[in-house]
């Protein structure tokens, strides 16, 4: 479905909608006992840290970050992925080049969102079965194996344009008892996976420590959470855990770091400047566009450009975050030359498989990194230099 025509369905079915009276809901109470905000804090009580980290308020300092460096022994390598739909595809074959050109780390920490979300527990564990896992997802797939349309008839009762039984489906693929075990052994060794959602109900991001969960054995959780974290609004249902309602994470932060937060400004990294990863599933610029002046058009633009600056606003706060603690920035993005359609829901073979294509070679050049956001004119060029080196 092109932007324009799903602008044109969704005012249609908002109309039709008025007329039908879904079932009210409770506001759950029920506290998460595996997620947190992004900063650390108890999502039902934000004003307190998050049970969950009790053990990193034990040393005065430290923060989720120093925790994991002081357990690890050594500067941690994170990685951050971004939402991007069928843009996924160029994380999965950055992974894949980088891995190839021999200089890809394991990492310490992994956050993911959306499309991200999906990537994240086979990027974590890391091994070329793990690589092989993710080209197979983001190259031999169509948007039948992501969801499928609703009658006019289902929209009138649904809540969203789409049935996602299909990525439910994919999702239980490849996420097994057996790569929740492998999840759940890299929590014994310190190693931390996160996933964000947003939760709708409380107009939060939820980051979901995805190792927990897996060591606490709950497979159905970590399969929901994956699920939630790719919901994108509107288009896909939401997905309900523990009575809360939750879509793509994308929808309030296209980046989740993990160990971002803290009550208090963080010691000194205690060996040595690690380094953040950050791929950005989306182009890091888009070329400017005359419009048409057409309903269509102008609302699916509007989003876009909506979308765009959340994940500008989410790439200058991991920017900064990354400096503070000490670490050194890295993000890539995908090439302007890269045709990867305007649609990223679309899942269309030939624009994945460009995608994929342009990460693997981007991947394995010696140096295809950023060291800071690009220039969007919101934040003067001299507040990136201003004393901000680890």
């Amino acid at each position: 479905m092109t932007r324009k025509r799903f602008w044109l369905v969704f005012l249609a079915v908002f109309w039709l909608g008025a007329c039908s009276s879904p079932a009210e809901r409770t506001l759950s109470l029920q506290a998460p006992l595996y997620a947190t905000l992004p900063n650390g804090a108890d999502p039902l009580n934000a004003s307190r840290p998050s049970s969950i980290y009790a053990e990193v308020a034990e040393v005065p300092g430290d923060n989720l970050i120093r925790y994991l460096e002081r357990k690890r022994g050594h500067a941690l390598n994170l990685l951050s992925l971004s939402g991007g739909g069928q843009n996924g595809a160029f994380g999965a074959g950055f992974l894949i080049g980088w891995r190839e050109s021999g200089k890809r780390p394991q990492f310490d920490a992994v956050g993911g969102v959306s499309t991200g979300a999906l990537l994240a527990t086979h990027a974590f564990l890391g091994t070329p079965a793990d690589d092989a896992i993710l080209e197979e997802m983001y190259t031999k797939i169509t948007a039948a194996d992501i969801y499928t349309d609703r009658s006019i008839l289902g929209l009138l009762s649904a809540d969203s344009l789409k049935d996602t039984t299909p990525l439910r489906a994919m999702i239980a693929k490849y996420i097994t008892a057996e790569t929740l075990q492998r999840v759940a052994a890299a929590y014994d060794e310190n190693r931390m996976l996160a996933v964000g959602t947003t939760n709708i109900d409380y107009a939060q991001t939820w980051v979901w420590n995805m190792t927990m969960i897996a060591k606490a054995g709950d497979l159905e959780l970590y399969r929901d959470v994956l699920l939630a974290s790719a919901s994108f609004p509107i288009v896909f249902p939401p997905v309900e855990i523990d009575g809360h309602l939750f879509v793509d994470g994308a929808a309030r932060s296209n980046l989740v770091i993990p160990g971002m937060g803290g009550q208090k400004k963080p010691n000194p990294p205690l060996h040595g400047a690690g380094n953040l990863y950050l791929i950005d599933n989306g182009k890091v610029t888009t070329p400017p566009q005359a419009l048409i002046r057409a309903l269509g058009p102008v609302a699916a633009t509007t989003i876009s450009v909506m979308m765009e600056q959340s994940m500008q606003t989410a790439l200058t706060r991991s920017y900064f975050g990354a400096r503070l603690l000490g670490y050194n920035f890295n993000m890539v993005g995908i090439p302007d030359a890269v045709n990867v359609g305007n649609d990223p829901l679309a899942f269309d073979p030939a624009q994945m498989r460009a995608a994929f294509d342009a990460g693997r070679a981007l991947g394995a050049q010696d140096k295809p990194w950023q060291d800071r956001p690009g220039d969007s004119g919101d934040i003067p060029a001299w507040v990136f230099k201003a004393g901000m080196a680890p």
